[in-house]
């Protein structure tokens, strides 16, 4: 294999590799699905627990988040390399680059909240829409409160896609290639932007893999398409971002990113 030059870096893939990611992360939750199911519990739990405390929470737990993801990272990087998974893999957010990671957070949590003063100041009453939903008497209600509130959900929606297409890699580029917070926000808005048909094709899959898994009582189906779409996330990582300087040599084109 040919080693692509710093221009291929992030990589554009087929638009079929959106589902192949899927499968590849079921894969590599097999390899050890009990330890990643209680791994996702404990620290599902410990973000909403977070979540919980007054004032403040909502913060602390878009905070944590990136950490989160960086430990599964670790974590399937560690299978993907046939090395025992262990617990203190998860926890490679908290021991290392937790500051870079946290930045991410706080950038997920500012642009959530400039983006819900927007919405606000369209008229956007999630009130009003949670009352009509659940009075459903009159459907004539419910229908002048979706007509008023859907402007300003189709903005939300357009403004919510650049904010997630640049932290959707940046926790795994601050991870694996110590890039800097800004750079791998922008690195990973690009990489989407490049890659737009696999994404569409993989957010498609996992969508469905997660209402199959809403549909199990007491959330427990979570517990496996959470993992599940860790691992994807890291095999769409290793698809565009991983180069090879010949088929048995693998290195990580983040390395160059800081």
């Amino acid at each position: 294999m040919n080693t692509p030059s710093s221009q291929d870096i992030p990589r554009r893939v087929a638009a079929a590799e959106g589902f192949r990611w899927v499968a590849a992360g079921f894969r590599l939750y097999r390899k050890n699905p009990l330890l990643l199911s209680a791994a996702f519990g404990v620290l599902f739990g410990v973000v909403m627990a977070l979540g919980l405390i007054p004032a403040i929470g909502g913060s602390l737990s878009e905070l944590a988040s990136p950490l989160m993801v960086a430990g599964f990272m670790a974590a399937y990087r560690a299978l993907d390399e046939g090395r025992e998974l262990e617990l203190p893999q998860f926890l490679a957010g908290v021991r290392g680059a937790a500051i870079a990671l946290a930045t991410v957070g706080a950038v997920q949590l500012l642009g959530t909240l400039a983006i819900g003063q927007v919405m606000l100041a369209m008229g956007f009453d999630p009130q009003a829409l949670m009352a009509a939903a659940q009075s459903q008497k009159d459907p004539q209600q419910m229908q002048a409160v979706l007509n008023e509130s859907m402007p300003a959900v189709l903005t939300g929606l357009v403004l919510f896609m650049p904010l997630i297409m640049a932290t959707w890699f940046a926790p795994a580029l601050i991870l694996f290639g110590g890039a800097r917070p800004l750079t791998a926000l922008g690195v990973s808005l690009k990489a989407v932007g490049r890659n737009l048909g696999a994404m569409m094709l993989n957010g498609l899959a996992l969508g469905a893999v997660l209402f199959v898994a809403a549909l199990v009582p007491l959330m427990l189906g979570l517990l496996v398409a959470m993992p599940v779409l860790f691992g994807s996330l890291y095999a769409s990582y290793q698809a565009i971002f991983a180069v090879w300087a010949d088929d048995a040599t693998p290195a990580q084109a983040g390395d160059n990113l800081a």
